[in-house]
C-alpha cells in the first residue's frame, strides 16, 4: 500500500487451495483514503470478496497497481487471481 493510513493485516491463499491471494485491509485513521496495492506477482483478476471469501462483488481485470478508495475505518478484502 502507498497510503500510511490502510494497514494490511492478513495476507494468505484461498481456503478453496485455488492458488489465488487473499488480501485484507483497513483504513486506521477514521477519514477516507486514496491508496494503491501492488502485488509481488502479475494480478489478472481482482475481486471483492466477504470475510468467508464468497464474492461480493465484480470482477475487474487489472494491471500494475490496484487502486482502492475507502471509508472511515473501512474493512476490505479482496481475492487476487495469478495471471
Amino acid at each position: 500500500m502507498d497510503d500510511d493510513a490502510v494497514v494490511v493485516t492478513a495476507v494468505k491463499l484461498a481456503d478453496d487451495e485455488s492458488g489465488d491471494v487473499i488480501v485484507r485491509f483497513h483504513e486506521s485513521r477514521g477519514g477516507r483514503a486514496k491508496a494503491t496495492l501492488r502485488a509481488g506477482f502479475p494480478v489478472a483478476e481482482v475481486v471483492p470478496v466477504d470475510l468467508l471469501e464468497r464474492p461480493t462483488g465484480e470482477p475487474q481485470r487489472q494491471g500494475d497497481g490496484i487502486p482502492v478508495t475507502l471509508r472511515p475505518f473501512e474493512l476490505v478484502t479482496l481475492r487476487l487471481k495469478r495471471a
